[in-house]
């Protein structure tokens, strides 16, 4: 991994234990929706997929359960996947390189990347390695943080005033998150 996503994973690592709650709260919880919106023209019974960035494996569980997706999830930071919750259908590992998965070509039905992208120097090459492992007309779902100036300026004000607070701080995870996209990009 790159400095830059080195310490990314760092700061997520310190996290790992309480992650999991973050889906209690509308911010994260929100995802379960639109996931069933987006997939539900599709059967992926019995599909094999990749939760790349799964963290505590919330969204790879879903999968399992929701979807009766086969799932694995991997993610560069040991302490999430120690903190992973496994359900019939799915497993956790770690990677240390997202830019190079241990994973022969076109192994997977679906790829998700959930929140990862923004944190890595090399987003393109990370997008060019998931299409690599997704086999052909599979499907590839991704979130990013969105840049349009109305949605993005209450969470920078916030980060930017509270930033002098230390480990107190608002948006604390926007030291490692630099990109976000707009619909075109």
């Amino acid at each position: 991994m790159e400095p830059h996503s080195d310490n990314a994973v760092t700061f997520h690592s310190r996290q790992a234990a309480e992650w999991e709650a973050g889906y209690s709260k509308r911010d994260f919880s929100v995802r379960f929706a639109i996931l069933e919106d987006l997939l539900k023209a599709f059967n992926l019974t019995g599909q094999y997929w990749l939760d790349a960035g799964c963290g505590t494996g919330t969204l790879s569980r879903w999968f399992a359960e929701k979807k009766g997706c086969r799932v694995l999830g991997v993610d560069a930071s040991s302490e999430m996947i120690a903190n992973c919750s496994r359900v019939r259908g799915t497993e956790f590992k770690v990677v240390d390189d997202i830019y190079k998965l241990p994973f022969p070509d076109s192994f997977f039905d679906g790829v998700l990347c959930s929140s990862v992208l923004e944190y890595l120097d090399s987003p393109e090459n990370a997008l060019q390695e998931f299409c690599r492992v997704t086999r052909k007309g599979g499907l590839l779902l991704v979130s990013v943080p969105n840049s349009h100036f109305l949605t993005r300026l209450p969470v920078l004000t916030l980060y930017w005033l509270t930033k002098p607070l230390g480990r107190f701080r608002r948006f604390s995870f926007l030291d490692y998150s630099e990109r976000a996209y707009s619909a075109d990009s």
